[in-house]
């Protein structure tokens, strides 16, 4: 199983309480992958310490940033990576022990496919996780880019983007220029490209990743202000863009990429009255063009009246 490689990439931001546990998980594989890539964006606490625990480590590369945030530091440890493949790892996280075992089998297996999904599980310090979410593939098995796998992925309700759940070849972000932009929701401008641009996928129904939820200082529970408006603001013109540049790709797939335009459109007017930002009407007209349904269009109208209510 050595005619390829693997790299996992971990950005870290601040994690002393989690680190330690995320980095056991990745040292307790029954097979270590190939390079171990841990991008320290401008931590403060005391990370880069444990960091120095583990620079000793088989097959590990640190590297030290200025903080740019969870997008750039990907980008970084990716262009960083030597590797056929490419996994990201978030540094509050786990995996399972056997997962870069099976995930190179199942490359073996399938004749080195595109993209690897997997299952996954939230867990909590708390007692209780306080809102559910659902990281769980039904499906299973070999898809090609003719399968409608996006449709069949949005009609299970099981879309969710989550950079953990997925192992990808390395080449399916540098041949198409793929980035994570430097935003909040990163993941939602990524998943359903490389999902689109993938030959073959390989879904295994079995969970592999363990996602931590309800951390003190995680992204999702911060404080909201106008930058999470102005990331979905962001997340839609790249899905435009996509959708025009590659209509061929999307076409298969074309209303499940419209729901979640639209969706994604509707969470944009949301986080502008909560967090009193101004909307882009430019957005709205592009959005109305491209979704094109009476139902979407009575939906945007009542969070637009709700908007211009509250502001």
């Amino acid at each position: 199983m050595n005619d390829f490689s693997i790299a996992v990439i971990i950005p870290v931001f601040n994690v002393e309480k989690y680190l330690e546990q995320t980095l056991q998980s990745v040292k307790n594989q029954t097979l270590l992958p190939d390079e171990i890539i841990i991008v320290d964006d401008g931590s403060t606490d005391n990370s880069c310490n444990i960091l120095e625990k583990y620079k000793r480590m088989q097959n590990i590369k640190i590297i030290r940033t200025h903080n740019r945030g969870l997008g750039p530091a990907r980008n970084l440890g990716r262009n960083t990576a030597n590797s056929e493949y490419i996994y990201f790892l978030d540094s509050d996280d786990l995996i399972k022990k056997d997962l870069f075992f099976t995930i190179k089998s199942t490359v073996k297996k399938f004749n080195k496919p595109d993209m690897i999904l997997f299952s996954g599980d939230a867990f909590s310090d708390s007692k209780k996780i306080s809102k559910k979410i659902n990281l769980k593939f039904t499906l299973s098995g070999k898809y090609t880019h003719v399968s409608g796998l996006i449709s069949q992925l949005i009609k299970k309700k099981e879309a969710l983007p989550q950079a953990s759940r997925y192992v990808t070849k390395a080449t399916l972000w540098s041949k198409n220029n793929i980035y994570y932009p430097a935003t909040i929701f990163e993941d939602e401008a990524v998943f359903f490209p490389l999902l689109a641009l993938s030959r073959n996928t390989i879904i295994l129904d079995k969970v592999f990743f363990m996602y931590r939820m309800d951390r003190e200082g995680s992204i999702t529970n911060s404080f909201l202000d106008k930058k999470y408006a102005l990331s979905y603001l962001h997340i839609i013109n790249l899905f435009i863009n996509f959708m025009n540049k590659y209509p061929e790709l999307t076409k298969l797939d074309y209303s499940a990429w419209k729901f979640r335009l639209g969706r994604i459109g509707l969470n944009y007017i949301s986080m502008c009255i909560k967090t009193n930002s101004s909307i882009n009407w430019v957005i709205i007209y592009k959005l109305m063009c491209k979704v094109k349904s009476i139902l979407y269009l009575f939906k945007l109208l009542f969070r637009i009246i709700k908007y211009i209510k509250f502001n």
